[in-house]
């Protein structure tokens, strides 16, 4: 990802982690679909006993996001006011002084750049964190309130506030001391919520959960849903949201869980990543059978797709091969040498759809950003469209594509030609704040994300419970 250096305006009230070939890099990737219309958020401002004493208002202003915080009964003077990680306004520990203070549940200070160091306002996400803001007068009466307008982090994208928290200090930020310019303690938190706009989650119950693939059984009502990180499965009732674990992880070599389906005859099928192998369990859970694709360097098989002829197309992210299951025989289908799909450093082919009719596929490859449809008869590939970097997952839904876009924390909906050959972005959602997206799956006239977070799977904190969550079709 580019880094973007707009420079930050405020006021002061009156007075590069690599995963799997991913970057995430400071500052925000420019937008190129349509955001939505007058995208607003509110973060009321409590204190330690839970009363309000304030509100934080949060606007999406083109590439920035402007801020209004009102606040009363502080001390004069001028408060550090900062972004933190997590959506909870609740005890917790704080890493820098190591021990339970009020509003520690918010963890440390929203870092999209993984900077790990505070700075100024105006500092690129590189050299420090997403989370830090102007300071906030409060004058003799005790109110204060500032606005301004921060390209550091906004409401949509990689560097997106949703669902994480504010938090307003008892001292004033030098804007260079780690953690927190010696801004003293946690005296205000509220929680960023999305203005008028609701899902809801289906919380799982693992610590280590980190859910990659996604698929329903429509005759059953199940959602199912596989740890990238421990290869469990999970089965929630898609109505009251009940969660068991359907098939523990380490079954049959099973280490990892990442492209989910369910076929005609009720079975899942699960990609098993750099095992190269496809794990099909029955109904119950029981292993059907473990299919493995052929001894080779870097195996990473990624997600895949049933056909109404019977067979599995199944995607590689480092072999440029499509592999084909038929008759319970693993075999490569289609080699991507020579074809216009050229593979390079990361994941590329990872999300796959079939057309109704199993005509054609549909492909994204996330380190390109290309979208591919491929003819199942002749084998003739054709590039659809360009622009959805990290497209992880994918949905067809009639000529509607959703595509999760992992480390941009949005879902992209792509309407496409009446032969599946063209595509255009029409609207990028963040929801209430997506994290890592990575597969999407339709229940009923709703669609399910998963929030993976698969970029802290090698190092980081991530937001418990992990959860998946259902939204309305847009």
């Amino acid at each position: 990802m580019r880094q973007f250096k707009k420079t930050v305006a405020f006021g002061l009230g009156g007075a590069a982690l690599l995963l799997s070939g991913l970057v995430l890099a400071g500052g925000a990737e420019p937008m190129t679909g349509m955001m939505p219309a007058n995208l607003r958020a509110t973060a009321a401002l409590r204190d330690a006993a839970g009363e309000v004493r304030g509100e934080a208002q949060f606007e999406q202003a083109g590439m920035g996001m402007r801020v209004t915080v009102q606040v009363s009964g502080l001390t004069p003077g001028m408060h550090g006011l900062h972004l933190h990680e997590f959506g909870r306004c609740t005890p917790g520990v704080d890493a820098a002084e190591n021990k339970v203070v009020p509003f520690g549940g918010a963890g440390g200070h929203f870092d999209p750049g993984m900077s790990k160091n505070h700075d100024s306002p105006t500092a690129g996400n590189k050299y420090g964190h997403g989370g830090d803001l102007p300071m906030l007068e409060v004058g003799a009466d005790g109110t204060g309130k500032v606005t301004f307008t921060t390209a550091k982090s906004s409401l949509t994208g990689a560097n997106g506030v949703l669902n994480r928290s504010i938090v307003i200090h008892a001292n004033m930020d030098d804007y260079k001391s780690d953690p927190s310019g010696k801004s003293g303690a946690r005296e205000r938190c509220g929680v960023i919520k999305r203005d008028n706009f609701s899902v809801r989650d289906y919380p799982l119950p693992s610590p280590q959960a980190f859910p990659e693939g996604v698929a329903y059984d429509a005759a059953r009502g199940v959602i199912y849903t596989g740890s990238a990180a421990t290869g469990s499965i999970y089965a929630i009732n898609a109505q009251t949201g009940a969660t068991s674990l359907f098939s523990e992880g380490g079954a049959k070599g099973r280490s990892t869980a990442l492209g989910l389906k369910v076929d005609a005859q009720g079975r899942v099928w699960v990609a098993g990543g750099a095992t190269g192998a496809i794990n099909i369990l029955s109904k119950d859970g029981a292993p059907v059978a473990t299919l493995m694709t052929p001894p080779s360097p870097n195996p990473y098989l990624n997600d895949l797709i049933p056909t109404p002829d019977g067979s599995v197309y199944v995607t590689d992210s480092t072999r440029p091969v499509i592999w084909r299951v038929r008759d319970m025989q693993v075999e490569p289908w289609l080699n991507l040498a020579g074809t216009p799909i050229k593979y390079g450093p990361g994941i590329n082919l990872n999300g796959i759809v079939a057309s109704p009719d199993g005509k054609y596929l549909l492909s994204i490859q996330l380190n390109t950003g290309e979208l591919w449809r491929i003819d199942t008869g002749t084998k003739v590939i054709k590039k659809v469209m360009g622009g959805l970097k990290n497209g992880d997952g994918l949905l067809l839904d009639g000529q509607t594509l959703y595509v999760a876009r992992n480390a941009d924390g949005l879902v992209s909906k792509v309407s496409l030609g009446a032969d599946y050959g063209s595509g255009t972005l029409v609207m990028e959602e963040p929801l209430n704040g997506l994290r890592f997206p990575t597969t999407l799956v339709k229940v009923g006239g709703d669609v399910v994300v998963t929030q993976g977070q698969l970029d802290k799977l090698q190092g980081g904190i991530p937001e418990t419970p992990f959860k998946l969550t259902r939204f309305k079709a847009f």
